[in-house]
């Protein structure tokens, strides 16, 4: 391994020497040096591909664009020559940068200034069909002339994506320089006016979206730091050190390394490079969103972090636990942060396994016992962090610790010591260990954290390495200590259900910018032009009564005697459920979870949602055959024959039926589960509909289902009448009831689109104009449909923490 040693001549000459060095280099990082992947990327790449996404969905330019590039093009003519030296400096540029590398044998880097602009091409071409609707050009779209399409911008993705990926590698002067290039090139593409504002930003999207994604899969060197860059920062600091290498622990984002000091003893140098705060960022992001523990704190510098662990290397030592000694932390003029530690320190995972290793094991806990006297919780033991300091067992890097630890930290760093222990001598040793230090009570405490959600990345990567299984350790340990086998405490923050909800809600909001896209806003203002906001206002109130009368008619679908305040509750929550799934499916769904929560078995549960839903279907059919055979209904639809593939659609799907029918009879085995399943249920079920005797129950089905219907189409004429048309409640049922009967048998979440064009066709065949008839179905849905989740949401939550569900 090369070594690098810091000369022994004044300082300020070596730090001189050292700066004109660096004056005359061009890349920062040297050749060779190690690559990994940077939090930094992850952070460009997320935010950067669904801005580009958005960008895609609003093209083309609407007005304020429009008037933006309008107010480019007003710009004096004679600026027109310096914006077009300065788009073209950026080719330039980036034409320079990759023969520099090329000239410097940096072939990786290279390999990242030719891969990311080719990404970025492909990047852009796929943007330019989506807004675009055809493939353009591979050519034209790669040489970026004339003929290149106007939206995204070719050739200032190509060049920007080169100038991107080799500008981190460069020394700070050309970083800056090369950014500039990059700022100037944009303003200069601006005035060009090759494509519009909004074609620029997407190719600055491409480019910096491809240079992220071929970072991620190659990793990089850039921010890394080379020996001889530490070496003068440490003669800055007035610290010399010598036999300085590179350790083979390493952190993402800082550097370790090792050197001794002039007196020989060891030293570890700890660089915090430009990703460190990244890779804090993002850790903490994660935890947060995965963990009920957040995580160490975000500092809100790199010198911070070092100032922070200094601090607590210093109080752990204090207190007498075997760690390194902090020798010197600070900033550098080239804005390196250091952390210097004085002190052999070698992971117990590094050490070969010998007979005296419970010695050590036992020793571990004693100085996690001083640790935590020391109200010091280290939140990071592994076999790297356990370590044996000048010969004695005590822990290092305490970057992750915390001085104001709750007890789920310090039970915490119990769990993690002993399936760290577990790696290194075995489960059964290790549990005995931890029995002997802690006692039986002890260990019966730390039980509910051996779990997978206590330990670190690097902890889980040694136990899978070593065959340990954590929820074996904590069988064992439970049988060691004649404690039955806890429930786990909860650590982490998110569970599948959550992640399900959470889909959902994704789902909602996809379907909800699904809809909003897809209206014709001219017409549906000119719809609002002359409404009466009183009648409307009025709408949307009586728009929210229909989920009280569906309340009452689930209680009459259960034997149970329920309370209403929770079964409205679960009605909203079905409202926010119904957006994204069709609505049968998820009130079903929803009524089912919440009646066995209510001590209902499960078959008596999908019993009464079952009757629910069907009487629901029932009572529509009933009502719109009536109404339709013996009411006064003056709608007229121009109904055309089905098409041919239509008539194909639904014949395949009647053979897929019968074909299910046959195959549940003929096959043995299935009818078998059936029948079987059907005997089980049975006597639930049949109870569940001996509850619809009771005349009162049977009254709340039936009326509440007939109210509900009543006041959707209510609520349906209030929106119509605010609009200027009058339309009968007997033809407000017929369009209600037939349009949701149709969006219940096509399996569109929500019946998003077929319900809205249900209603304006039904509306207008009322006699309303297309315009008021779209606006006067956009209101109703929004008020019914749109709005109701956003207080659903919360009665979910409600729900979820009252345990109804």
């Amino acid at each position: 391994m090369t070594t690098t040693g810091v000369p022994s001549v004044p300082e300020g000459r070596v730090a001189a020497a050292a700066g004109i060095a660096r004056r005359f280099r061009i890349f920062s990082s040297p050749a060779g040096a190690p690559r990994y992947r940077r939090a930094t990327d992850i952070l460009l790449f997320v935010p950067c591909l669904l801005g580009l996404v958005l960008v895609v969905a609003a093209y083309p330019p609407g007005r304020s664009e429009q008037a933006l590039a309008g107010w480019f093009d007003s710009i004096p003519s004679w600026i027109d020559p310096v914006g077009s030296f300065f788009y073209d400096l950026l080719v330039l540029a980036a034409v320079v940068i990759a023969l520099t590398t090329l000239a410097a044998r940096r072939w990786l880097v290279l390999l990242e200034a030719v891969a990311s602009p080719v990404l970025a091409l492909v990047v852009a071409l796929v943007a330019a069909r989506a807004a675009l609707g055809d493939w353009p050009n591979l050519l034209d779209a790669a040489v970026g002339g004339s003929r290149a399409p106007r939206f995204p911008g070719m050739r200032l993705a190509e060049a920007a994506a080169v100038v991107l990926a080799v500008s981190p590698h460069l020394v700070r002067p050309l970083q800056r320089a090369s950014r500039w290039v990059l700022a100037l090139g944009l303003a200069g593409a601006l005035t060009v006016d090759v494509a519009p504002p909004s074609g620029y930003v997407a190719g600055l999207l491409a480019a910096i979206v491809a240079v992220a994604g071929i970072r991620l899969a190659l990793g990089t060197s850039a921010g890394l730091p080379g020996l001889d860059d530490v070496a003068a920062s440490l003669a800055e600091l007035r610290l010399p050190v010598d036999g300085l290498e590179l350790a083979e622990r390493d952190v993402a984002g800082v550097v370790v390394l090792r050197g001794r000091d002039p007196d020989g003893r060891p030293l570890v140098v700890k660089v915090h490079g430009r990703d460190a705060y990244d890779n804090q960022l993002v850790e903490k992001f994660w935890r947060t969103l995965w963990y009920r523990d957040g995580g160490p704190a975000v500092r809100l510098s790199r010198s911070q972090a070092v100032e922070h662990e200094a601090l607590v290397t210093l109080l752990a030592r204090s207190a007498g636990v075997p760690t390194n000694e902090v020798v010197r932390a600070g900033t550098t003029t080239g804005d390196d942060v250091l952390l210097v530690l004085r002190g052999d320190a070698r992971g117990l995972g590094a050490l070969t396994p010998s007979e005296d290793d419970e010695r050590l094991v036992g020793a571990a806990w004693d100085a996690l016992a001083q640790l935590h006297r020391a109200n010091v919780a280290h939140r990071r033991i592994d076999p790297s962090t356990v370590a044996l300091v000048d010969g004695e067992v005590g822990f290092i890097d305490f970057g992750s610790a915390t001085t104001t630890p709750t007890p789920d930290h310090l039970m915490t760093d119990r769990a993690q010591l002993l399936v760290t222990t577990a790696t290194l001598i075995g489960a059964d040793p290790a549990v005995a260990a931890a029995q002997e230090a802690l006692g039986r009570e002890g260990v019966a405490g730390l039980l509910p954290y051996l779990q997978e959600a206590a330990l670190q990345d690097r902890l889980r990567r040694e136990t899978k390495a070593a065959g340990i299984d954590v929820d074996v350790v904590r069988a064992d340990a439970a049988a060691l200590t004649g404690e039955a086998e806890p429930t786990i405490a909860r650590l982490r923050r998110v569970t599948w259900r959550a992640l399900l909800q959470t889909a959902l809600l994704l789902l909602a909001a996809f379907a909800i910018l699904t809809f909003a896209t897809g209206i014709d806003y001219e017409q549906f203002a000119e719809g609002l032009g002359d409404a009466s906001w009183f009648w409307i206002a009025f709408g949307v109130v009586a728009a929210q009564l229909p989920r009280l009368t569906q309340s009452a008619a689930t209680l009459g679908a259960v034997a149970a005697d329920l309370r209403f305040g929770p079964v409205y509750a679960m009605q909203l929550a079905s409202g926010y459920m119904n957006l994204a799934l069709p609505s049968v499916a998820a009130r079903l769904a929803v009524s089912i979870r919440f009646f066995q929560r209510q001590g209902i078995t499960a078959a008596a549960a999908l019993t009464s949602g079952a009757i629910d839903s069907f009487t629901s279907t029932v009572v529509q059919v009933v009502l719109l055959g009536l109404l339709l055979l013996f009411s006064e209904s003056t709608l007229s639809f121009d109904v055309q024959s089905p098409s041919e593939r239509t008539i194909i659609v639904a014949l395949v799907a009647l053979a897929v039926i019968v074909a299910a029918v046959v195959a549940a009879v003929v096959l043995r085995r299935a009818r078998r589960t059936i029948v079987e399943r059907v005997r089980a249920w049975w006597p639930e079920v049949r109870a569940a509909l001996g509850a619809l005797r009771s005349s009162n129950k049977l009254a709340l089905l039936l009326f509440g289902t007939i109210a509900t219907e009543v006041l959707f189409a209510f609520a349906l004429g209030l929106f119509a009448l605010g609009l200027g048309t009058r339309v009968s409640l007997t033809d407000l049922l017929v369009i209600n009831i037939g349009v949701s009967l149709l969006s219940t048998f096509i399996p569109v979440p929500g019946g998003i689109g077929v319900t809205e064009l249900g209603l304006t066709v039904g509306l207008a065949s009322a006699g309303m104009s297309e315009e008021a008839a779209l606006a006067a179905a956009l209101l109703y849905r929004i008020s019914v449909f749109y709005v109701p989740p956003v207080w659903g949401f919360f009665a979910l939550r409600w729900l979820q923490q009252k345990q109804y569900l």
